[in-house]
């Protein structure tokens, strides 16, 4: 075989190589997606909470779930407040007044 042939055989394989470590590098990282996704826990496992009390005409102004913590903010007359809840379990976390 000439030294021509040679080099393009060895060009070929070695862009061959690149391009089988190429797709393994994908396939692990859809392999690495698929076992973090089953891992998590699903969105009605993390708010099992069915009511959260709240003080005597409160009035919501906002409340938002996010990462199993349930946050309310709520205004009670010329006070407001934010409740941190747990949402598995319905304990509260804290509270914290906001004055002006």
């Amino acid at each position: 075989m000439s030294p021509e042939a040679e080099a393009v055989i060895h060009r070929a394989r070695r862009s061959f190589g690149m391009s089988i470590l190429i797709l393994m590098v994908g396939f692990m990282a859809v392999a690495g997606a698929l076992v973090y996704r089953i891992n998590q826990k699903p969105g009605g496992e993390q708010y099992a909470v069915q009511s959260v009390e709240l003080p005597s005409g409160a009035e919501i102004v906002s409340a938002v779930a996010q990462d199993g913590v349930i946050t309310i903010t709520f205004k009670q007359g010329d006070k407001a407040g934010i409740r941190l809840v747990d949402g598995e379990t319905g304990e509260l976390i804290r509270d914290i007044s906001i004055s002006n």
